[in-house]
């Protein structure tokens, strides 16, 4: 019979690997995307790769995540075009800030100043998650900065309303304890990225050891609602948008991506089989070419006045 203490010690030993690994698959895919880590003067943390024809595609993270659950897509998107992933204020390798800078609003105006570094006027937006409030948040309050914008497994314009905010004091699926670090693994992920077991255990670890500074960048996002939060007037968003969720979502209902594909002005809903919260990372070559096709006919529609992501 195995005891406790093996276990316990087969989880800490896999972690530990995954740990390594992650690093150097970190740095093995962004060799084959091209992209270069690097971060703002006001510490907003990013990787970018140059582009050569049509507008630059941004990609914005969900809670509790960080730029790479990108890289696997920025990998596969056609070489010409930019790409840039960005580790919103208190995720990632940015760094932290308090509660009162944890919003939508805050997270948006900390893309705008990546994208004024990077000399960016014009992109697509791509958000996974709570990303996707991000994404929407861009489209309505900066329209002339966003060519375009990608929800995949969005929140809905309902989230500072609904269920999430008896996360705030209770129990919040988002931010695992130690015992729930296999439900959380089941709950997120329908299919498993191509990065191993040992990776996945090492990311929700370190979710885990961040829980109380997740716990309060949650309370200031969810809190924050109005103007500092997901718009509720979609329709007044007029850009093209591609609404993308996983049958198999088990955090965000699909219903939710229904409503935001019903009340976007423009928007078209793509609904993936057999792929969970977050299509980027367990479908990235999918995923990477529903948003190259998406882009191109926005290329196609208005050439951007700025396709170049600089060197900084």
């Amino acid at each position: 019979m195995t005891s406790a203490w093996h276990v316990r010690a087969r989880k800490e030993l896999e972690t530990a690997v995954g740990g390594v690994q992650l690093r150097a698959l970190e740095r093995a895919v962004s060799l084959a995307a091209s992209v270069r880590p690097a971060r703002t003067p006001d510490g907003v943390a990013y990787f970018a790769r140059p582009g050569r024809r049509g507008l630059p595609i941004v990609g914005i993270h969900g809670f509790g995540g960080d730029k790479e659950t990108w890289l696997f897509m920025a990998a596969l998107l056609r070489r010409a075009r930019g790409v840039v992933g960005i580790d919103l204020p208190g995720h990632g390798r940015s760094d932290d800030v308090p509660e009162a800078r944890a919003s939508i609003r805050h997270h948006a105006e900390a893309v705008i100043r990546t994208l004024d570094h990077l000399g960016i006027e014009r992109a697509v937006i791509c958000g996974n998650s709570m990303g996707g409030g991000v994404a929407l948040r861009l489209a309505a309050s900066w329209p002339d900065r966003v060519a375009g914008i990608v929800l995949i497994a969005s929140i809905g314009r309902d989230v500072h309303a609904g269920s999430a905010l008896t996360w705030i004091d209770g129990d919040n699926p988002l931010i695992p304890r130690e015992q729930d670090i296999d439900r959380f693994m089941a709950l997120s992920l329908e299919r498993p990225p191509p990065v191993g077991r040992a990776v996945i255990r090492y990311v929700i670890t370190r979710r885990v050891q961040r829980a109380d500074a997740l716990q309060r960048l949650f309370r200031g996002f969810v809190l924050a609602g109005g103007d500092a939060g997901v718009p509720t007037d979609l329709a007044a968003i007029r850009c093209l948008a591609l609404v993308i969720h996983g049958e198999q979502d088990r955090i965000i209902d699909k219903r939710t991506s229904q409503d935001l594909a019903g009340a976007l002005a423009r928007a078209e809903l793509v609904v993936m089989r057999g792929v969970g919260h977050a299509p980027q990372l367990e479908a990235p070559r999918a995923t990477s070419r529903l948003i190259d096709s998406f882009a191109s006919r926005l290329d196609a529609a208005r050439p951007a006045p700025s396709t170049a992501v600089l060197a900084r």
